[in-house]
């Protein structure tokens, strides 16, 4: 992680890209302020959010502001914004517990927080103080469409008539808009919410943009049931950098977030406009209701944290709810099976991934515990038999044991895995192994 104070200070010291007449400063609630206003960028992105009011038929509750800011300054203000939503205690233990899992390595949490907090390059959002932070060379007076394009991007732009940064300052600004209708960032304590929340936010800020770009010709509609991917457009720039680059669990999460979000939203544009949308958004609040929109959303489960004999000395750092996309990503990474992904998903009815660590002492040496509940028994069944296979996978020279009452066990150089299914939920605890050893002679058949 980047040390903020360090680039805070030497930001205020005239680095590169920050006018020494215009020093950054952090606020107690962790607003970043900058001295000074850019008429020229104000005026320009007032133009855009005109024509985003147009477009979404819905007015700001102010006139939207934007700040000139460095690259490094903006990748500052995308981790304060991830941090304040999570703090880093609670990041770093999740990425334990996913490490615990599978789900990724200890670093997966925060790479997904990170990217979805800074969002698209060059423009970024400060929910705090809900304005737009944008580099020193967008949305400039020489940002007008080149008049001999040199690739499909600028093609695009000069047969719309749309400038170079417009398309993606609306995006932005669709964020803008969703705070002050929400009151509340959209990124979320959850991995659960926070990945259904923010693919409703992509989706909707890329419907937008794209209906930006095309609607000057008449082809925004055309366009959308042609299904088209954004990640085709203006080349790749409504997508986060990188993006296809990143593997894993934590690439399949956030494409999930730009790709499914944005379908899940030309979905609900397409049969019932922007209200179709709204009332969309409103009822899909977690992944599971992205994934199944015509099945009735879920009331909340209730998990209380589980007492551990254990867990004496140690104490609760982080608690989660994967959802069920989590889960498609877990099996699927980890078995290479998308069929068995999607059924280990099907029929989730909610999750608790918790974890405990000892305070001051080594981290490592902690204990996930992982409660899911489903909706029928064949979903328990399924989900167990998956998480199974998926550990398999993990440890194949350690196939698991069969306790009498019925769990499975699986033991490593350094932990236990326990899985038990008790009706309806499958339970899942990983223990540093000093910390749940088992009777003698319980895994004498282990390789």
């Amino acid at each position: 992680m980047i040390d903020l104070l360090l680039i805070l200070a030497m930001l205020q010291q005239g680095q590169p890209g920050t006018p020494d007449e215009e020093p950054v400063r952090q606020q107690p609630s962790g607003v970043l302020t900058i001295k000074g206003a850019d008429l020229q960028l104000l005026s320009a992105v007032r133009t855009v959010a005109e024509r985003v009011e147009q477009l979404r038929g819905e007015e700001f509750e102010r006139s939207p502001i934007a700040v000139r800011t460095p690259d490094l300054m903006r990748e500052v203000a995308a981790e304060i914004r991830a941090l304040n939503v999570l703090p880093r205690n609670r990041l770093e233990a999740r990425g334990r517990a996913w490490a615990d899992l599978g789900l990724g390595g200890p670093s997966s949490p925060g790479t997904v927080y990170m990217i979805l907090a800074a969002d698209l390059s060059g423009i970024g959002f400060d929910p705090e103080g809900n304005r737009l932070l944008v580099a020193p060379d967008r949305l400039t007076d020489q940002d007008f469409v080149p008049e001999e394009p040199e690739d499909a991007g600028s093609t695009v732009l000069l047969m719309t008539g749309v400038r170079v940064d417009e398309p993606l300052a609306s995006h932005l600004l669709m964020h803008v808009r969703q705070r002050e209708r929400s009151g509340h960032d959209t990124l979320a304590e959850t991995t659960d919410a926070l990945l259904a929340r923010s693919a409703w936010a992509e989706g909707e800020a890329n419907l937008v943009a794209i209906r930006y770009l095309f609607g000057g010709m008449g082809l925004a509609d055309d366009v959308l049931e042609r299904e088209i991917d954004p990640a085709d457009v203006l080349d790749g720039a409504l997508f986060p950098d990188g993006l296809e680059e990143l593997s894993g669990a934590e690439g399949a999460l956030v494409r999930f977030v730009y790709e499914q979000g944005f379908a899940s939203a030309v979905r609900a544009f397409r049969t019932g406009g922007w209200k179709g949308l709204d009332a969309a958004m409103a009822r899909g609040t977690t992944t599971r209701d992205l994934l199944h929109p015509k099945t009735e959303p879920l009331q909340p489960v209730d998990f209380p944290a589980p007492a551990l004999s254990q867990t004496e000395g140690l104490q609760l750092i982080d608690e989660d709810t994967l959802g069920e996309e989590a889960i498609i990503v877990l099996v699927s990474t980890l078995t290479g099976k998308d069929n068995l992904a999607l059924l280990a998903g099907d029929g989730w009815a909610g999750d608790r991934l918790y974890r405990w660590e000892p305070e001051g002492g080594d981290p490592d040496r902690g204990i996930t515990v992982w409660k899911t509940r489903w909706t029928d028994e064949q979903g328990a069944e399924d989900f167990a038999y998956a998480i199974r296979r998926a550990l398999e996978a993990r440890f194949p020279d350690r196939p698991p044991i069969t306790l009498d009452d019925g769990q499975k066990i699986i033991q490593t150089a350094t932990q236990l895995f326990r899985l038990q299914r008790h009706g309806l939920e499958v339970h899942l605890q990983i223990s540093a192994k000093e910390l749940d050893p088992l009777p003698a002679g319980a895994l004498t058949d282990t390789p």
